[in-house]
C-alpha cells in the first residue's frame, strides 16, 4: 500500500458510502484511479468496505473477551478452529498469560456461557479459558452480517 491507497482507505474509513468520483476529487486524481486502486485493494484481501453496528445500540448484547490457554504444539491450529466458532468477531495469537484472546459477541448469558462450556471446551488442544464481560464499551463496531447473522439463530421462528 502506497499513501494514494491510504488517502482512499482513509476517505472510506470517514464515510464508505462515499463515491469514487468524490474520493478522486478530494485526493486529486482520476476517477479511473481510484477505481482500479479500490479493487486492487479489496480483491488482495487488503480493505474491506462494511456496514457495522455500534455495539452499544444493541443493548441485549453482550461482548466478552476470552482468554485462552492452547497446547502450544496446536496454538495456529487452534486459533482458526476458534476463529470458526459462530460467535466469535476476531481471534488473536497473543504474548502474556494466555496464548488466545478472542473477541465474543453474544445475544443471551447463555450463548455465551454454551461458547463457553460447549464449543471452545470441545476445541482439541484447549487447556483453560478466562471470560471477561464488558461492561462498557468505547469504540467496537460489529460487523452488520454477523451480528445479523447472531440474531437470525437467536429469534424463533413465528
Amino acid at each position: 500500500m502506497d499513501a494514494l491507497d491510504h488517502q482512499i482507505a482513509y476517505l472510506l474509513g470517514l464515510n464508505g458510502r462515499i463515491s469514487n468520483r468524490e474520493i478522486a476529487r478530494r485526493i486529486g486524481v482520476a476517477e479511473g484511479t481510484v477505481r482500479q486502486r479500490l479493487s486492487h485493494l479489496i480483491v488482495s484481501g487488503v480493505l474491506r468496505v462494511s456496514a457495522q453496528f455500534n455495539i452499544e445500540a444493541v443493548p441485549e448484547a453482550y461482548i466478552a473477551v476470552v482468554g485462552v490457554k492452547i497446547d502450544g504444539r496446536r496454538l495456529t491450529e487452534c486459533a482458526h478452529e476458534v476463529e470458526k466458532l459462530p460467535s466469535v468477531l476476531t481471534t488473536m495469537i497473543v504474548t502474556g498469560r494466555y496464548d488466545l484472546l478472542a473477541v465474543v459477541l453474544a445475544l443471551t448469558r447463555q450463548t455465551l456461557v454454551d461458547f463457553v462450556t460447549d464449543q471452545l471446551s470441545n476445541i482439541p488442544g484447549v487447556k483453560d479459558s478466562e471470560t471477561f464481560v464488558v461492561l462498557k464499551n468505547f469504540g467496537q463496531w460489529v460487523p452488520a452480517d454477523k451480528l445479523s447473522q447472531l440474531i437470525s439463530v437467536n429469534t424463533p421462528p413465528e
